[in-house]
C-alpha cells in the first residue's frame, strides 16, 4: 500500500478515530508525522537463544513448539492467567501471559512460534512472562529482530505503533531524498527512504548507526545554519563602547553587603571588557540555580548608566519581571539610577519619558517591544531566560534605540550540557558561574513514599511554625480523568488534602491559568509572609526567589525531567536557612525510580541534563516553551562528534553561498527563531 505524507493517521488499517487521538497526544496525526515519529530507543532480539541456555533477567527470542495451553481466573479479581508450555530441541519453558484471554484462540497446540521477553524466575524454576508470541512462518514483527521501542501514552504501545508502521514500507522506500548530493557524499550520509527503514526496522544491530547518523544530521544542520546566519549578520553591527573608570569594579562591589564569588568576579570582568568595546556584545551568562546572575547583571547595568546610556530588561514573564524590579531598583536607587516597570498589566513609566531618557533601566516583558515604546539612547539590552526569546524579538528590542546595535546581555539558568554550548553556542560568548554564594547551604534532597509521609509532614509543621515557605508542586491544575492522566496529582485535589494535613496553614494556588495579577498577588503575599503554603504547577521553575522558601514536595516527580526538577529545587535554598526538596512518585518504573535516585545524589545543573538527555532524548529534554529555540526528535545533543561535523557543513556551505541562493529547501527549514526579517 502506497499513502501520501500529508494523509490523515486514519488512512492506515486499524486506526479509527479514538486511535488518532491517542497518536495525536504524542504529536502524530499524519503520515508524515508517525514517518518521523521516532524510537526512544532499541532492544535487540534478533539471536535465537535455545531453552537450554536461558538466563535470568535475559531478554531473548525463542523459536519454540506449544505444548500445552491452559487458562483461569482469579476468583474476586479481574485477573486472566494464561499458562503455557513451549518446548525446542534443547528443552522446555514454562510461559505465563496476565489479561490476555484471546490468546486461546489464536495460539494452537503443535505450532511453532517466536516468543520475545525477558526470563524471570516463576516457582521456582524460569518462565517467560508476558513475552511477545508471533507465527514462526512469518516475517516477526515483534519478536526475532532489532524492536524499536517508541514514546507511548495510555492505550497506545510500541506493538500499535510498529504495526502501524509497517504498513508505510512502501511509501518510506519512495520518500525522495531532501539533501544535496555532495552532501550526502562528503559526509557519508545513508539515503534518506534507507535511513528512515532502518531506524524503525533495523536489519541488524549494525543498521542503526548509519540510519541514526544521517537522521540526527539532517536535524542539526538546518540549526547550526541558522546560527551561523545568526552570527554573520551580527557581526556586521557597529556598536557603541560603554566607559568605566578604573575603579569602577571597586566602588560597584563597595555597595555590596557581600563578596562576589570567584566566578562571578571573572564574569563580571568579561562583561565589562566586552562593553568598552564598540562591537556590540553578544553574550551569554550562564548560571546554575541561585548562582548570583542577578548581581552581575545589575553591575552591567550600572555601568551603562554611568557611562550616561539606557538599558532594558526583557524576562518572559510579568511575576520574573517584577521580582527583577523590585530586587534591581533598591540598589540602582543607591547609585541615584531611575527604574521604571512595563508589563502588559502594569507601566509605571510612560512611553514618552522612556524616549525622552528620563528612565536609566526599564524592566518588562514583552510590552517593551510593543509599538510606540523607543529609547533615547538604549545601549545594553539583557534577556533573561534567553531560550524563551528568538531572534526577531532581540530584533525589535535592537531597533528601539536611536544608538547603532547595542551590547546583548543574556541570562540563563537552563542546565545543557558543555558540548552543546561549544558546538552549538559558538556564536555567543559564554561567561559561566560555576559557584554558589558562601552564604547558601546545599539542599538537602529525598525520595518521599508512604512510609515517611509522617516524617514529612512534621518537617512541614516545623518549617511553617519557623515562618518558613513551603511549595508543593503538582502536574496538572485540575483533577483528569482522561487518558494518560490517572494517578496525577492536581494543584486543586492537593490544596484540599493539604488543608485538611495542615489546618493552620495558610495556604495559596498558583498556576498557569490565573492572570498576571493574580500570580503576582500570590508571590506578594507569600513574600510577605501572609502566605505559609503554595500549591503549584511548575510555573515557579523559573526565576523565583523566595529566601524563606525552605521546603518544596514534587508530587509525581517522574512526570518532570531531571533538569526542570533541578530548576524547581532551586525554589529553595536561596539564603542562609537549611532547605529541603522532596521528590514523590507512585509509579513502580525501575528506570523512572533510578532516575530520580540520580537527581536526590546529584546537585549538578550540567550533569542532571547530561544524565536527561542520555535517557529521555532531546524532545523531552527542552520544554514547551523552549521548543522554538530547539526543537529536535533524535540528534545527541551529546555527541561532540556530530556537533562538529554539522558546525563544519554549515561554515562550508555558507563559505560558498552565504545566502544560501543554491540551497532553498535548507533555507526553508532554518527554524525561524534565528532569522531576522533580512532573511
Amino acid at each position: 500500500m502506497f499513502f501520501l505524507l500529508g494523509d490523515p493517521l486514519t488512512q492506515l488499517p486499524g486506526i479509527g478515530p479514538k486511535i488518532a487521538l491517542k497518536f495525536a497526544k504524542l504529536g502524530v496525526k499524519s503520515i508524515g508525522d508517525l514517518v518521523h515519529y521516532y524510537p526512544r530507543r532499541w532492544e535487540d532480539f534478533s539471536q535465537i537463544t535455545p531453552i537450554a541456555k536461558a538466563q535470568e533477567g535475559q531478554k531473548l527470542t525463542i523459536k519454540a513448539t506449544l505444548l500445552t495451553l491452559s487458562q483461569f481466573r482469579l476468583a474476586g479479581r479481574h485477573l486472566h492467567i494464561t499458562n503455557a508450555l513451549f518446548s525446542d530441541p534443547s528443552g522446555s519453558l514454562p510461559v505465563v501471559w496476565f489479561n490476555q484471554p484471546y490468546l486461546t484462540k489464536t495460539i494452537k497446540k503443535g505450532e511453532n512460534y517466536f516468543l520475545g521477553g525477558t526470563v524471570r524466575q516463576s516457582r521456582n524454576r524460569l518462565a517467560l512472562t508476558n513475552p511477545s508470541i508471533e507465527p514462526a512462518e512469518r516475517v516477526p514483527l515483534h519478536t526475532g529482530r532489532v524492536l524499536a521501542i517508541y514514546p507511548t501514552t495510555e492505550g497506545l504501545t510500541s506493538k500499535l505503533i510498529r504495526r502501524s508502521l509497517r504498513h508505510l514500507i512502501t511509501t518510506i522506500r519512495a520518500i525522495p531524498e531532501t539533501l544535496p548530493k555532495h552532501i550526502c557524499r562528503e559526509y557519508k550520509l545513508a539515503p534518506l527512504n534507507r535511513a528512515l527503514e532502518d531506524i524503525h526496522f533495523p536489519s541488524s544491530p549494525a543498521a542503526l548507526p548509519p540510519a541514526r547518523w544521517r537522521l540526527e544530521f539532517e536535524e542539526l544542520l538546518p540549526i547550526q545554519l541558522g546560527i551561523q546566519l545568526s552570527k554573520l549578520h551580527w557581526e556586521r553591527e557597529d556598536g557603541t563602547a560603554v566607559t568605566v573608570g578604573p575603579d569602577w569594579m571597586e566602588r560597584f562591589t563597595n555597595q555590596l553587603d557581600f563578596s562576589l564569588t570567584n566566578s562571578q568576579q571573572r564574569a563580571l570582568t568579561e562583561i565589562l571588557s566586552d562593553l568598552t568595546r564598540d562591537r556590540p556584545m553578544r553574550r551569554l551568562l550562564l548560571g546554575d540555580v541561585g548562582s548570583g546572575k542577578t548581581i552581575i547583571a545589575a553591575g552591567a547595568i550600572l555601568a551603562a548608566i554611568e557611562s550616561g546610556y539606557q538599558t532594558a530588561l526583557m524576562a518572559p514573564t510579568e511575576v520574573l519581571a517584577n521580582q527583577h524590579y523590585r530586587n534591581l531598583q533598591p540598589l540602582l536607587k543607591k547609585s541615584g539610577a531611575t527604574t521604571a516597570l512595563m508589563t502588559g498589566s502594569a507601566k509605571l513609566i510612560s512611553a514618552d519619558e522612556i524616549a525622552a531618557g528620563k528612565v536609566d533601566l526599564t524592566i518588562g516583558t514583552q510590552a517593551l517591544i510593543q509599538k510606540g515604546v523607543s529609547f533615547r539612547n538604549l545601549n545594553l539590552v539583557i534577556i533573561d531566560e534567553q531560550h524563551r526569546f528568538g531572534v526577531r524579538q532581540r530584533q525589535k528590542l535592537k531597533n528601539k534605540t536611536r544608538l547603532g546595535t547595542p551590547h546583548f546581555l543574556s541570562l540563563s539558568a537552563t542546565p545543557i550540557p558543555r558540548t552543546f554550548f561549544l558546538g552549538l553556542m559558538n556564536n555567543l560568548d559564554i561567561s559561566r558561574l560555576t559557584d554558589q554564594p558562601q552564604r547558601r547551604s546545599p539542599v538537602i534532597t529525598r525520595l518521599a513514599t508512604a512510609n515517611n509521609l509522617p516524617k514529612i509532614q512534621a518537617l512541614i509543621h516545623r518549617e511553617i511554625d519557623e515562618h518558613h515557605a513551603v511549595f508543593v508542586i503538582t502536574p496538572l491544575i485540575e483533577a483528569d480523568d482522561t487518558a494518560g492522566s490517572s494517578g496525577r496529582a492536581s494543584v486543586h485535589s492537593e490544596a484540599v488534602q493539604l488543608a485538611k494535613m495542615f489546618p493552620l496553614a495558610r495556604i495559596g494556588i498558583l498556576h498557569g491559568r490565573l492572570d498576571s495579577p493574580q500570580k503576582i498577588k500570590v508571590m506578594d503575599q507569600l513574600r510577605a509572609k501572609k502566605l505559609d503554603l503554595v500549591v503549584a504547577t511548575s510555573v515557579i521553575e523559573v526565576g523565583i526567589d523566595i529566601p524563606h522558601a525552605t521546603v518544596i514536595w514534587i508530587k509525581n516527580a517522574d512526570r518532570f525531567g531531571l533538569a526542570q526538577l533541578h530548576q524547581l529545587r532551586g525554589r529553595v535554598g536561596r539564603s542562609n536557612l537549611q532547605s529541603y526538596c522532596l521528590v514523590e512518585t507512585n509509579v513502580d518504573d525501575p528506570d523512572g525510580l533510578d532516575r530520580l535516585k540520580s537527581f536526590v545524589s546529584i546537585n549538578d545543573g550540567t550533569r542532571l541534563a547530561e544524565i536527561d538527555l542520555r535517557l529521555r532524548g532531546p524532545g523531552a529534554f527542552f520544554s514547551e516553551e523552549q521548543s522554538g529555540f530547539l526543537k529536535l526528535k533524535l540528534a545527541d545533543l551529546t555527541n561532540a562528534k556530530l556537533i562538529k561535523t554539522t558546525r563544519s557543513a554549515a561554515l562550508a556551505i555558507l563559505g560558498k553561498d552565504p545566502n544560501l541562493q543554491h540551497y532553498p529547501a535548507l533555507k526553508h527549514r532554518i527554524p525561524a527563531t534565528y532569522l531576522t526579517h533580512e532573511e
